[in-house]
């Protein structure tokens, strides 16, 4: 009862000003959430990017050196909140080397 009589006296403004700031805490933590989620999406794609370079390095059998290059595209869906689109590029090279072909060619040239 004495919280009651508490919000009486204040005559609404605690519930005017929880009317403005909640919503926007709200919308401010769902925005966090998504470019979070935004921010995993670009890590995993990136891991799993690296582990196909690495695939290739291991399972390469051509000529003694040739480069490996990929991109991506990633994209936040629009809506909401934040209304630019936002997006991140992941371009990976390496260089791919050929090992044995490699060591046989240091032996011919010894």
């Amino acid at each position: 009862m004495k919280f009651i009589r508490h919000l009486n006296n204040k005559k609404g403004s605690q519930m005017v000003e929880a009317a403005i700031s909640l919503p926007v805490v709200i919308i401010t933590t769902m925005l966090l959430v998504r470019l979070f989620v935004f921010y995993m999406d670009i890590l995993t794609s990136g891991v799993k990017a690296h582990r196909e370079a690495m695939e290739a390095q291991d399972t390469y059998s051509g000529a003694m050196i040739r480069t490996y290059e990929t991109e991506e595209e990633l994209t936040l869906l629009s809506g909401g909140v934040l209304r630019r689109n936002v997006s991140k590029r992941l371009d990976v090279r390496t260089y791919l080397i050929n090992e044995d072909f490699l060591v046989r060619s240091g032996e011919v040239l010894d």
